[in-house]
């Protein structure tokens, strides 16, 4: 509310010079999953979404703002009949003077486990709604031309629909990160960041924290080629209220990495990238999430896109306890190549199909599912205020 009222004043200040959009759109989707769930038994599927969104942008001098309005009217029938509605309300704005930045990212999302929380950690979960709060204020000042310091506090407050019968615990993340970046040369910067985290659990008697601090050196190698790599350590401290029995606690020291390298070529992009991250779930523990994944994009013509991405997740549990029984490791897999065809002024055709296979090496499971998805978007006219 805080920053809503920082972007209100400071558009009134600006007015002058400023400047408003706004494009809706509307996408229908046509889609077949031959295993929705990624389990054992009938979870074969047809379905279709229905999305309208408007998106929108503002900027003055100093001022920027942008958002978008979207949503998802989804119906599933096949073995699995399910109809349900996903929003999302995301929010980024910024405010700039001579030295200091004021950013603010965040909002509300309502989706599905299978589509949110399955791109974050990897693992696949109870198939229902969650609703996400996500708040992300930052403030980053200049002390030299060099030499800046950045501030970011997380908040992050998820729930699920049903979850108590569906084993699922709803969630409650505070944190902050702080560090300075110092541009070495034109082509390399180092960043050094420490961070705090508190994750609480209240339904299953859990609270976690996880403090530490990491360094990332990024370089341009030229010719449109960057490269970054990153790591530290995370000490991780958990306390378990078991009801009966008092509060046990546990100690780890989790690394965690970050690594990726990008290059553009006149119509292609190609990247790829590697991370180890802790994320809360709504498993009701902290989870190790290690990632590859890639992307190509080509741009065969001005109408016609190819494209390629993936990703590889191998996922742990942290422990909880000293007793904490052992989380079975999973690995989880997606690649999708894609088509786009903006076949007309404000029409656009995509085709994707994508191959996803879910295994738990201790319980010898190991599920695919083949999906291909076909999608029609048209994209409004553009609405612009200027003054």
């Amino acid at each position: 509310m805080g920053m809503l009222m920082l972007t209100m004043g400071s558009w009134r200040g600006e007015v002058s010079a400023a400047e408003w959009s706004a494009v809706p759109s509307l996408s229908v989707k046509g889609i077949y999953n031959s295993n929705l769930l990624l389990r054992d038994g009938n979870n074969e599927v047809v379905g279709n979404w229905v999305t309208p969104a408007l998106r929108f942008k503002g900027a003055t001098e100093s001022l920027s703002v942008e958002g978008e309005s979207r949503a998802d009217f989804v119906h599933y029938f096949g073995d699995q009949d399910r109809t349900f509605t996903n929003y999302y309300f995301p929010l980024r704005t910024s405010y700039r003077t001579d030295r200091h930045t004021f950013g603010f990212e965040g909002g509300f999302t309502n989706d599905n486990t299978l589509r949110g929380e399955l791109e974050t950690t990897g693992l696949v979960l109870s198939f229902t709604q969650r609703n996400m709060w996500t708040a992300n204020p930052s403030w980053k000042v200049g002390i030299t031309e060099r030499l800046s310091w950045t501030s970011v506090y997380n908040f992050v407050d998820a729930s699920y629909q049903d979850g108590q019968r569906l084993g699922l615990f709803d969630y409650r993340v505070h944190g902050g990160t702080a560090g300075p970046t110092y541009n070495l040369t034109e082509l390399d910067q180092v960043q050094v960041t420490g961070e705090y985290t508190l994750v609480s659990v209240p339904s299953a008697g859990l609270e976690s924290t996880y403090y530490g601090a990491q360094g990332t050196w990024t370089h341009d190698f030229g010719d449109r080629l960057i490269g970054s790599v990153g790591g530290g350590g995370r000490l991780v401290n958990s306390d378990l209220d078991i009801p009966g029995f008092g509060s046990v606690g546990s100690q780890e020291i989790v690394w965690v990495y970050n690594a990726s390298l990008s290059k553009q070529y006149e119509q292609t992009t190609v990247r790829v990238d590697g991370s180890r991250r802790i994320n809360p779930s709504g498993f009701g523990r902290l989870l190790q999430t290690d990632r590859v994944g890639g992307s190509l994009i080509h741009h065969v013509n001005e109408t016609l896109t190819a494209s390629l991405s993936g990703g590889l997740y191998f996922v742990s549990g942290i422990a909880t306890s000293s007793s904490s029984r052992a989380f079975p490791s999973t690995r989880f897999l997606s690649v999708s190549p894609s088509l786009s065809w903006n076949f007309a002024e404000s029409w656009t055709v995509d085709a994707t199909y994508t191959f996803a296979e879910r295994s738990v090496e201790d319980l010898n499971q190991r599920n695919g599912a083949h999906s291909m998805f076909l999608v029609l978007r048209y994209e409004g006219l553009k609405w612009a205020i200027s003054r």
